[in-house]
């Protein structure tokens, strides 16, 4: 992706180049969508044997087992390309010994546009906090905007974005890949370029492994980097997580994720800002559209070069509406003889 972003870098000055110079990031997906496209009308002679059925069906529970760790645990880009609409009110207490209490409140998912065109959205989405060290957490910059879906394959989507915030207009472009490797593996690239008015061009790489170990307990290792016009050179992430669920026959399910996580910057000075460890609790309580989240985590951080690192406990306590239509609470109809009485 730098040189990309370093091109659009050096045009970004000229202001009839500006949006245009987002058009450069089509470029990138191309190997892999000409790949896709020739895999897709490929013909395979040889018989269907026990040994394909049996990758198959191995594949299709750890790919299943992915999916619902993803939709469980509420993963900002999943819910953004749900089949349907999708939102999540989120009431949020972050806690740290040192800065307190914070207290959020916020609205995220999308919702359809039929009307308009099958293909747009409007989305409720932030973007994930620079200082973050567990994929998900959001900063304060909530925005609202559309999401125009331009291509879709098997393994890949391409999407346009605009998204409004109080920093103005964000337009960009958005690139996704997943493939399974192997029976019990698989990973999720995804690349966005955005602009906006106080900090110009910016590009978010980001590169999932998942890794199913039994049919209730998986790994994800995820990685970001972030490298713009007005980053600290290249900000950094990378966190490993142990995630499992439990009594996931019953109304209620639990899934918990025991993580450790780093991050740090290349610019003025290359430094590793937070080393996190932590664990996430989360369960549907009352009703299925319900959840409580509880992640108690210790981080061992230094926010600039010339501080000294100290330890900080934090505790971040969550309860979250979903509002989807499969997780509504329908009145069973009474009988006809009944309606009648």
């Amino acid at each position: 992706m730098y040189p990309v972003v370093k091109v659009i870098k050096e045009i970004s000055g000229k202001p009839a180049l500006k949006l245009w110079a987002i058009i450069l990031l089509f470029a990138l997906p191309v190997s892999v969508w000409a790949d896709e496209n020739e895999a897709d009308h490929t013909i395979d002679d040889d018989p269907i044997t026990w040994v394909d059925s049996s990758h198959g069906y191995a594949t299709d529970k750890s790919q299943a087992l992915t999916q619902w760790m993803d939709n469980f645990f509420g993963d900002p880009i999943d819910d953004l390309e749900q089949a349907e609409s999708f939102l999540r009110a989120e009431f949020i207490d972050d806690w740290e010994d040192e800065d307190g209490h914070n207290l959020k409140v916020r609205l995220r998912g999308k919702v359809q546009l039929p009307r308009i065109s099958k293909r747009l959205d409007l989305v409720f989405e932030g973007e994930e906090d620079d200082d973050s060290t567990t994929p998900g957490e959001l900063d304060e910059n909530d925005s609202v905007g559309l999401q125009y879906e331009l291509a879709e394959k098997k393994n890949s989507r391409f999407d346009l974005t605009l998204g409004i915030s109080t920093s103005g207009a964000r337009p960009g472009v958005r690139f996704r890949h997943s493939k399974n490797i192997g029976e019990l593996s698989s990973y999720r690239f995804l690349e966005r370029v955005q602009w906006e008015d106080d900090d110009g061009f910016y590009s978010t790489t980001q590169l999932d492994f998942y890794r199913a170990i039994n049919d209730n307990d998986s790994l994800r290792w995820s990685n970001r980097i972030r490298y713009g016009e007005e980053t600290d050179g290249t900000e950094w992430r990378t966190s490993l997580a142990l995630r499992q669920r439990y009594l996931v026959d019953t109304k209620r399910p639990i899934a918990t994720s025991a993580f450790v996580a780093i991050n740090g910057v290349t610019e003025p000075e290359s430094f590793t800002k937070n080393y996190k460890i932590g664990f996430l609790f989360r369960r549907q309580i009352y009703r299925d559209f319900l959840f409580m989240e509880l992640q108690p985590a210790y981080n061992y951080r230094r926010r600039n070069v010339d501080e000294q690192r100290q330890g900080v406990w934090s505790i971040v306590f969550k309860f979250e509406i979903a509002l989807e239509k499969d997780l509504r609470r329908k009145k069973k109809k009474k009988p006809a003889e009944d309606q009648a009485t």
